[in-house]
């Protein structure tokens, strides 16, 4: 799914940046996301409190891996996608957080619901967003994926309210496990691009 860089004349600008370590802050998020969706598989009963602990734990498990992705990234300050994921990241976890404190089966479905949505925009921007003077990230592909499933995940959550806590989790656990396939086979790839490159 990420992009490969083809092989370029010398003093050509490469076509992606891919940070050493990045394959493995990618596999950090597609574990959590692939975690969390194989739990809702085999959940028949969360309850309230499930759903709610569920969701919280997701979400801030979610925004440490997108904050480790950022940091790994390295991208400049002045660099909007950096402003944009990390404020991303933030809500998410005050997404967690509110989950978890108000414990509230419709509260849960509304705070995952907009934190997963913001995140799939802003990784649609950040795949769309085009700097000049700087290499596109590896990432590119990967985020426009990842943001329709984001988007989509968050726009369905609330229309599944009334199904109750397994409904909801789901829900939120098949757009996870689609997600966490997703990044699984982009760290993968940029792991074996990495290497490659160390190789020639």
């Amino acid at each position: 799914m990420s992009e490969t860089a083809f092989p370029q004349p010398i003093n050509a600008r490469p076509v992606a940046s891919n940070p050493p370590k990045l394959w493995k802050a990618v596999l950090w998020r597609a574990l959590v996301a692939l975690a969390f969706g194989l739990v809702t598989v085999f959940w028949a009963e969360p309850g309230t409190m499930g759903l709610c602990v569920a969701l919280a734990l997701y979400l801030l498990a979610l925004a440490a891996t997108e904050y480790l992705t950022v940091r790994t990234l390295a991208l400049p300050t002045s660099d909007n996608r950096r402003v944009v994921l990390l404020g991303a990241t933030a809500l998410l976890a005050m997404g967690g957080v509110a989950a978890a404190i108000f414990a509230s089966v419709v509260y849960a479905a509304w705070f995952a619901a907009a934190a997963l949505a913001i995140l799939g925009v802003a990784e649609l921007y950040s795949a769309l967003y085009k700097p000049a003077g700087s290499v596109k990230s590896a990432l590119r592909s990967d985020w426009m994926i990842s943001s329709i499933l984001g988007l989509g995940t968050g726009l369905l959550l609330p229309f599944f309210i009334q199904a109750g806590p397994h409904g909801l989790l789901g829900v939120a656990g098949g757009g996870a496990l689609m997600s966490g396939a997703l990044w699984l086979l982009s760290a993968l790839t940029l792991r074996h691009d990495g290497s490659k490159a160390k190789g020639q």
